[in-house]
């Protein structure tokens, strides 16, 4: 972290305090009078107004917790920066001992890793921005510019600077209160914002339905602070046509034909609306995306083209284009523009398949049940399905260590065009209803205006997480320090509700030694030693063993040893209403 300083720092609000009608010769007299009368500060010249850096109790009511000045242009009125939520307060609810630490590589802060914030606009601009007449002719007439507010990070306890909302939790021993006073003086004005760096000149386009689901102005609701839904269950959705696996070990390239079953399948079982967003072009190499299949669905998708590569994990030590901090931005870019406008999100990869259990049809009757209940996020166990060596096509051996890292023979495992991904990864490692005990990830379906930032897997914060003690209290709920899992979250029940199947592909690499594998014969190796087999070999319906943590060594007359489950409500009944529904569109099957 001692390297990202500046960037880490922007994630901890200041506080400040506006200096009209500032002077060269005025910092002490402007700057001590702490008991200013508050005024509309947008009609302030920038030649006229300075800020300077404070505590909370001399900060203007807008400039108690901020970071950012955000001037409007051509008006050039400035209002002060806002965070979605706090991230201080939430690494402490977390329970974390530190929001950011110079010694470490801030991975518990990853969840909450995409600074989000809002610029308030000026009362004057509003119903032009909001109704789209700010952009004519495709072209912008209102920009604004961020002007970051620069300070090294508080690197430490969380709760050394809580805004007041948060006072009752700051830290009580003074040596490890942050006093700004203390730290920069009363005097400490900020530079003209002429002078200082700033990201100038973004353009501030359309609203998100009018530029990307063609609403027009008369669709528009007449109050400002009237919410438009349009969606009740929706898929915000990071995809690419081809990707490299971790490492760049092996190329994937399933993506279309992926996709396709994908939205069909959820179709089904009662998405309404998905908002894909497309990282093919984040690949130099990249001749394909993924926009041919969103024009197969053209009332069903919404395509953003999302090229955006950002920085990289460093999985390996290795260049790693479009990696997964392309997601996380994607993620929080759906759910902040389409979010408003739909109920539920449902938190999927194209080769994850949630699946309804027990009496629901669809998903939309559990969501009944969730509301009734109130329940406003529930979780799936996430483990990976093998493809079942039944559903592959002919296995052609390579014997080339250059291909498999290996020395032992391995093959490249596809799926023929007649057989639907949903039934060819039908083959869990877990029966159903035992996922969650193992599970080592979840994803989640949750409500848009309950969870205030989701990365993944994950509700990072939650409107009831962002409270602070009598705030919660209020809600009729007991206080607990750890705001996590939050008190309106829970799994599914595998059996009764639905679960998740995880028809991740298999690369050529991982198939390598699949003989030795797979073999009877190898389960009665040390665990250690028994390497992984990747081809699924379901037990026959029936014969399923009672403890599938220890089942017996037993397998086909080939010498497979039995490894996985399937799913008799998959099998017998989502699989030909899938193969119904790309059949009734006329859906092409796709290598």
């Amino acid at each position: 972290m001692m390297f990202m300083q500046p960037q880490v720092a922007l994630f901890q609000h200041v506080s400040v305090k506006r200096l009209p009608n500032f002077g060269e010769n005025n910092i002490t007299s402007s700057s001590s009078t702490s008991d200013a009368k508050p005024n509309n500060h947008h009609d302030q010249s920038p030649s006229q107004t300075r800020y300077r850096l404070s505590n909370h109790a001399e900060a203007d009511a807008d400039g108690i917790a901020t970071r950012f000045i955000c001037r409007f242009k051509p008006t050039m009125q400035e209002t002060l920066s806002v965070f979605n939520f706090d991230y201080d307060w939430t690494s402490y609810r977390k329970r974390y001992k530190n929001t950011f630490a110079k010694d470490d590589g801030g991975i518990k802060s990853i969840h909450t890793s995409q600074l989000l914030f809002q610029c308030p606009i000026p009362e004057n601009l509003q119903e032009a921005i909001r109704t789209g007449a700010a952009v004519q002719h495709d072209w912008a007439t209102v920009f604004v510019d961020l002007i970051p507010i620069r300070t090294p990070p508080r690197y430490g306890s969380p709760v050394q600077y809580l805004q007041p909302r948060y006072a009752e939790f700051t830290a009580k021993d003074p040596k490890l209160v942050f006093d700004p006073i203390k730290a920069w003086g009363r005097e400490h004005v900020l530079p003209a914002i002429e002078h200082s760096g700033r990201w100038e000149n973004i353009p501030i386009c359309l609203p998100s339905l009018m530029q990307y689901e063609n609403q027009t102005i008369a669709d528009v609701p007449i109050k400002p602070q009237e919410r438009q839904v349009k969606h009740r269950l929706v898929s915000c959705i990071w995809a690419s046509a081809g990707y490299n696996t971790r490492g760049n070990r092996f190329a994937i390239n399933d993506g279309q034909r992926r996709l396709l079953e994908w939205i069909a399948y959820n179709k089904v079982i009662g998405f309404d609306h998905f908002y894909l967003y497309d990282n093919s072009g984040a690949f130099a190499d990249s001749t394909t995306s993924l926009k041919p299949i969103a024009d197969l669905f053209p009332n069903d998708v919404t395509y953003v083209p999302w090229p955006s590569q950002i920085c990289n994990n460093r999985p390996n030590n290795v260049d790693s284009p479009g990696e997964r901090s392309s997601q996380y931005a994607a993620e929080a870019s759906c759910r902040l523009r389409f979010g408003p406008h739909v109920q539920w999100i449902g938190q999927f990869d194209m080769d994850e398949y949630l699946v309804p259990m027990g009496k629901h049809e669809t998903i939309t009757s559990l969501l009944d049940e969730l509301e009734q209940e109130d329940t406003r996020i529930i979780s799936f166990g996430s483990w990976r399905a093998w493809p079942r060596r039944a559903f592959i096509n002919d296995i052609v051996p390579i014997n080339d260590p250059g291909i498999c890292w290996h020395n032992e023979v391995c093959f490249d495992l596809s799926i023929p065009t007649n057989v639907t991904m949903l039934q060819a990864y039908n083959c869990d490692r877990q029966p159903p209803g035992q996922k969650n005990e193992v599970m080592p990830a979840e994803k989640q379906v949750y409500r848009t205006d309950y969870v205030t930032h989701h990365f993944i897997h994950y509700s990072a914060v939650t409107k009831l997480s962002e409270k602070n003690r009598s705030e919660y209290e209020a809600e009729g709920i007991q206080w607990r320090f750890r705001a996590f899992p939050d008190p309106r979250q829970r799994f599914g029940d595998e059996q009764t509700e639905a679960l998740m199947l995880h028809a991740k592909a298999v690369a050529v690499q991982d198939t390598a030694g699949y003989q030795r594998m797979c073999s009877i014969e190898n389960l009665q190796l040390p665990r250690r030693k028994q390497g992984l087999c990747r081809l699924g070999v379901p037990w026959p319906s029936g014969e399923w063993p009672q403890d599938p943590q220890n089942p017996p060594l037993r397998g086909t007359p080939e010498g497979y040893a039995y490894n996985c489950y399937v799913n008799p409500h998959i099998e017998q009944v989502l699989v030909p209403r899938l193969e119904q529904e790309l059949q009734r569109h006329s859906l092409p099957r796709l290598l």
